[in-house]
């Protein structure tokens, strides 16, 4: 009887005991689960950057690392001033150490060039309309000088400058108030100064709607958002750019309907986004999910689960594949594979892919990115059939920066005509930038066009 009773015991406890291990293991990949999250929260909110927190020690014979350029850079010299505004000759009538006059010239003279600037003057124009009067229409006429704004006491190029310092440089509406007193003696409100953006952009509209039709031509395309706040209430500010263009909207969806309303309900091109849902059901004529954002999830799951050998063979597999497809993209832009080497390797790469999708991994970090791959299968490698598409998003984060950073000083718009004048100038602005032109020129020459035809006729859709 003893006997049986320990047997009974004995199978107790290892019921029990199989019972905990199993939750030990289910609570270690929640915790591991929940940690990723954390981490991906962690990455949204304070979007940490920065040095490692375990740096690694220098080389033994190396000096340690510091600032400035890498090792080998030339550096970069200030080149002769192609003229000369004025000449001033330095003289000495005595000795600046001993005081004596007793001088003699003895070499030739040496030169220092010097480039400074000049505060310029405010300037006053007085225009004299005549007036007439028309015998075949019967009324009074005048016309309109070059660079006269009707009905404004400001010029062109304050109102201008006025959009560049704000957009461009990123600077306050009462900074550009003592900038405008100090420098140009002008005195101007920033309530006037936001009136200037409200003008321009007005005026600029045509721009922004040619614009937004060379997107819609355009070949491909990449999309990012941020949040964005109009009178402190919720929006989101979308970028839409390639190498040539970049456009700005702000909205108060999230969802699809804000990229079908800017590029149409069926986008001849390639889209380049990462693996937000509300780009899953636009229609377009392909579509290259952000691999960049796959490999950092990546990292960080290795990170959470580094003693498990599955997630480890998984991640580093996958991370493995992304890589080589990379390698091979560039070799095929350096025209260093032919064209049958390369579909040869892509077709192994969408292979393994699928292998890696049949795995059934138990684990429900895993299972996230098994649902990713079968979702986006046709998407991950759409770089590898089309020459000249990245395989990142940087395009979009990198257009969508200048608007994050003047997000810290403004903390949004107050009002829907403030979102609207963001959209307009800031695209303009951007767009000017991407086509290596002076975003102040761009402005300038925009406002003062009378033939709305020609607004960035130099741009193709690329």
């Amino acid at each position: 009887m003893k006997f049986k009773q320990l047997e009974l015991i004995t199978l107790q406890l290892q019921r029990e005991n199989k019972k905990l291990q199993e939750d030990n293991r289910t609570l270690k990949e929640e915790n591991a689960y929940l940690k990723f999250e954390l981490e991906q929260l962690k990455d949204k909110i304070y979007k940490k950057k920065g040095k490692p927190d375990n740096p690694a020690p220098p080389a033994e014979g190396f000096p340690a690392n510091k600032r400035g350029a890498l090792f080998g850079h030339l550096g970069w010299f200030r080149k002769k001033p192609k003229h000369i505004d004025e000449i001033v000759k330095v003289e000495l009538q005595a000795c600046p150490i001993c005081g004596s006059s007793d001088l003699t010239e003895c070499r030739k003279p040496k030169t220092h060039i010097q480039q400074d600037i000049i505060f310029p003057s405010l300037k006053v124009t007085c225009y004299e309309k005549h007036i007439y009067y028309c015998k075949s229409c019967k009324k009074t006429v005048y016309g309109q000088a070059k660079d006269e704004l009707s009905n404004s006491y400001i010029g062109p190029v304050a109102k201008t400058v006025a959009v560049w310092l704000k957009y461009h440089i990123k600077v306050s509406d009462r900074d550009i108030k003592s900038i405008f007193q100090s420098m140009f003696g002008l005195k101007i409100t920033p309530s006037a100064i936001a009136g200037f953006r409200g003008q321009l952009a007005k005026r600029l509209n045509y721009a922004y709607e040619a614009l937004l039709g060379k997107l819609k031509q355009s070949k491909s395309v990449h999309i990012d958002e941020t949040g964005w706040r109009i009178n402190g209430e919720n929006h989101w500010l979308w970028n839409f750019s390639n190498h040539k263009i970049s456009v700005s909207h702000i909205d108060k969806s999230r969802g699809q309907k804000v990229p079908e309303k800017i590029l149409g309900e069926k986008y001849n091109g390639i889209l380049i986004s990462d693996f937000l849902s509300a780009y899953n059901h636009i229609k377009a004529r392909a579509k290259q999910r952000c691999l960049i954002h796959l490999l950092r999830d990546l990292k960080k799951v290795k990170d959470c689960l580094w003693d498990d050998q599955q997630v480890q063979r998984f991640a580093g597999r996958l991370m493995n594949l992304i890589g080589y497809a990379v390698e091979l993209s560039e070799e095929r832009d350096k025209g260093i594979i032919s064209l049958g080497y390369l579909q040869k390797r892509r077709d192994y790469l969408v292979r393994s892919l699928e292998d890696l999708n049949f795995q059934n991994p138990q684990h429900k970090i895993l299972q996230r990115f098994v649902k990713r791959l079968n979702r986006h299968k046709e998407e991950i490698f759409t770089f590898l059939y089309y020459p000249g598409i990245a395989y990142h998003n940087n395009q979009a984060e990198r257009q969508i920066r200048p608007n994050v950073l003047l997000r810290k000083i403004t903390f949004g718009n107050r009002s829907e005509e403030g979102a609207k004048n963001h959209n307009v100038l800031m695209s303009i602005i951007q767009t000017a930038k991407l086509n290596h032109l002076n975003p102040l020129d761009a402005l300038t020459k925009l406002l003062l066009t009378d033939d709305k035809t020609k607004a960035f006729t130099g741009l193709a859709p690329p």
